[in-house]
């Protein structure tokens, strides 16, 4: 207790110097906690869109058509989709299946042609999954068969409005050009750049009608009554329906986006890191410091008795002290910089709106915090702090009481 007590002392013995070094360290350990909280958001956000307006917990293609799933194939269809519902339906993990049609198109006001994915949807059912029917911010979903449905961002740069005329173009299932006219019934803002940016949305009859596939569908999406159990499901519904058919998570559909997401996860702590680690050099230069300027005193405490141990031991704690009181500021900085992200966001639609970015998350990014990780994120910042300490403390240890008195 002793030891410690003198620690306290030395350690505040020169305040200014104490309080710089533990901001430093508070500096790096604050950003890790926001970047893991703002990361922790985007991830959470574009787990929400995806499942929300894109796939489903799971989704079932006809054999082979994941392949191509990015060229949104007609050729590898689901020829009798109420067959396969019904088998799912006995699938007890299964709460909701419903059907979609995804195609290529190009999408044509009478001046302008640009090309779009086409989304096929069951009117009736789309809810029971999909958020599509409540994310309509200007005029009204579908309800009239020649309706289409637009995102936001497509509706400006085509320059089309409710009640606009808009005509389809796809090729069907044969290789023959097909073209419908639409009129738009409705803007779509959803936060998932697919749709804002490059979806419509039409009937599913009316998919059907324009790729010659009647009655056929491209997938059956799934909404499960646990999604913390979607493997196991997956491996069910894999047995039930056999070899014809194959089923995806929403996680295996959407690999690629979440490994750019660890990537950028990892880049971002290492510059934390740095950070963190250049506060660590302050330590060691205030550690030191205090060993230059302490020799008579370390000397003093030698020739009274204290052993290389206890010369270390209190060596220790004054880093430590600094570690504590720096992870402390640190993790509250943190803390509340997290909570303003959690709660009010920041907006970046001013830089990116007219981006185009794979990543299916809003603008408005918000935060979410693991209390978990700032315990983790504290433990390190004081444990750097000690660790740091022991090289000085070496210089400290080889200090002879008479060479040290001599600077008395």
């Amino acid at each position: 207790m002793k030891i410690l007590n003198l620690a306290w002392r030395n350690v505040f013995r020169h305040t200014r110097r104490t309080v710089i070094t533990a901001v430093a360290i508070s500096i790096g350990l604050s950003a890790m906690i926001f970047m893991d909280t703002m990361m922790n958001g985007v991830d959470k956000m574009a787990q929400k869109n995806i499942v929300e307006y894109e796939t489903g917990d799971l989704e079932v293609f006809a054999k082979g058509y994941y392949r191509e799933e990015g060229f949104f194939p007609i050729d590898t269809i689901i020829e009798n989709p109420e067959l396969l519902i019904n088998e799912l339906k006995t699938v007890s993990g299964i709460k909701e299946i419903v059907k979609r049609i995804k195609f290529q198109s190009q999408i044509n006001n009478g001046i302008d042609e640009l090309p779009v994915l086409a989304i096929g949807i069951d009117i009736e059912n789309e809810s029971k999954i999909f958020k599509t029917t409540s994310a309509v911010v200007k005029g009204n979903f579908l309800k009239n068969p020649d309706d289409i449905v637009i995102g936001e961002y497509l509706a400006r740069d085509i320059n089309l409005d409710i009640g606009s005329p808009v005509t389809v173009i796809t090729r069907d299932r044969y290789g023959t050009y097909d073209a419908r006219d639409f009129t738009v019934a409705g803007i779509l803002s959803t936060g998932h750049p697919l749709f804002d940016q490059n979806a419509v949305l039409i009937s599913i009859d009316k998919a059907q009608e324009l790729l010659a596939i009647p009655g056929s569908v491209t997938e059956l999406s799934i909404k499960s009554k646990n999604d913390n159990n979607l493997l196991p499901l997956k491996q069910t519904i894999s047995q039930k329906i056999g070899k014809e058919y194959e089923v995806y998570t929403w996680k295996e559909l959407n690999a690629s986006i979440f490994e750019i997401s660890g990537l950028k996860r990892t880049f971002q702590f290492l510059l934390a890191l740095v950070v963190v680690i250049i506060a660590a050099v302050g330590i060691v230069n205030t550690m030191l410091m205090a060993v230059m300027e302490r020799i008579p005193e370390i000397g003093t405490l030698k020739a009274m008795g204290f052993s290389n141990f206890n010369i270390v031991k209190m060596f220790i704690y004054e880093g430590g002290i600094i570690g504590v009181f720096g992870s402390l500021i640190g993790s509250l900085f943190g803390i509340l910089i997290s909570l303003y992200l959690t709660y009010y966001g920041i907006d970046f639609s001013s830089q990116f709106q007219n981006i185009n970015i794979i990543y299916p998350i809003k603008f408005i990014i918000k935060g979410e915090i693991n209390y978990s990780t700032i315990l983790m994120v504290f433990v390190f910042g004081v444990i750097v702090s000690i660790l740091v300490t022991l090289w000085p403390v070496r210089r400290a240890t080889k200090i002879e009481p008479a060479e040290a008195l001599r600077h008395v």
